[in-house]
């Protein structure tokens, strides 16, 4: 008899994050779906395989693990990268894997990776003096300062190439050791969200900026309303999430005369505001996509297995 499929939606919050809740109920409307705290993760490395548990459990018959929050309360960050590594080297389908995670958390990294594909971004730098920061503020000319990783606006400031911008990235440099700047690029206080989950768009919403404010982050304040995403948008934000590696993705885009550029990509994007503005949950088209990759590898292994019983007793 086959048993079940498995998966393993790592979070440290399973009741309390919403986010976290919203995909247990999803999958295990389609699997057995399992809660798994990252800092109960451990593994040992013996006879040539690495095999890792959760509290003790064994991973072994977990078919994928979804990333939906990979770094807990307790523990070490380091350390459960690691293991998330480890299952990947494994075979294991692992969503968002850490790679993709980790370009998509650090601006800089995102900026060149999006450029290389030829995915339309702005013009970015980083530096880690206060003199080279003025030099890329003058470069760039009217840019939006950064942190190097963060999300929902916080830390962004819109800077220009006067006294007072230079002011502000130099003492920005001064303290963090370093900035990233964006080119800014002209919106009328909305852009465009989308969400991509296996490399198609499945929603999106226009955020509109607060009153007074040119961010258009609802953390801070934003307006959401669903939208219908017009087809050069769907391709970018598609070819975004692709440049990065990533399962599922929140794609932020202003729409210009140019076409759309990507401000930024996000990898454990909040769907909140697309279910409140769109009724779609975007945590069933995760668990679908998800299902649909870990029935894959099951179907793979098990013509594996039938091909080496095969050579075995040919």
């Amino acid at each position: 008899m086959k048993r079940s499929i498995r998966i393993g939606v790592v979070t440290a919050w399973p009741e309390d994050d919403w986010h976290s809740r919203q995909m247990l109920s999803a999958l295990g409307r389609r699997a057995e779906a399992l809660a798994i705290d990252p800092a109960a993760l451990s593994a040992n490395v013996a006879g040539g395989t690495t095999e890792t548990a959760a509290a003790g459990r064994a991973l072994l018959d977990v078919d994928a693990f979804v990333l939906v929050r990979g770094l807990g309360r307790a523990g070490d960050p380091d350390v459960q990268f690691e293991i998330y590594r480890a299952l990947e080297g494994g075979g294991a389908v692992v969503m968002n894997r850490i790679e993709p995670l980790l370009a998509a958390q650090d601006k800089f990294r995102s900026s060149w990776l999006l450029a290389r594909a030829g995915v339309p971004t702005p013009a970015a730098a980083v530096a880690q003096s206060p003199e080279d920061a003025e030099r890329a503020l003058a470069d760039l000319g009217e840019a939006v300062m950064k942190p190097l990783a963060g999300s929902l606006g916080e830390g962004v400031v819109r800077v220009r190439p006067d006294a007072a911008g230079r002011r502000a990235v130099g003492e920005r440099a001064a303290r963090d050791g370093a900035l990233y700047l964006q080119e800014y690029v002209p919106h009328p206080g909305r852009d465009l969200r989308v969400f991509v989950v296996g490399r198609e768009t499945r929603a999106a919403i226009v955020r509109h900026a607060p009153p007074g404010d040119w961010r258009t982050n609802v953390a801070v304040g934003g307006r959401a309303d669903a939208a219908d995403c017009p087809a050069t948008a769907k391709a970018v934000a598609e070819a975004a999430a692709a440049a990065l590696g990533l399962d599922y993705a929140g794609v932020d885009l202003v729409l210009g005369p140019a076409g759309p550029t990507v401000i930024e990509v996000n990898g454990n994007p909040s769907w909140r505001g697309i279910l409140d503005a769109t009724g779609l949950d975007m945590a069933e088209a995760i668990a679908d996509h998800v299902l649909g990759r870990a029935l894959r590898r099951r179907l793979s292994s098990a013509h594996i297995v039938r091909e080496r019983t095969g050579a075995t007793h040919g």
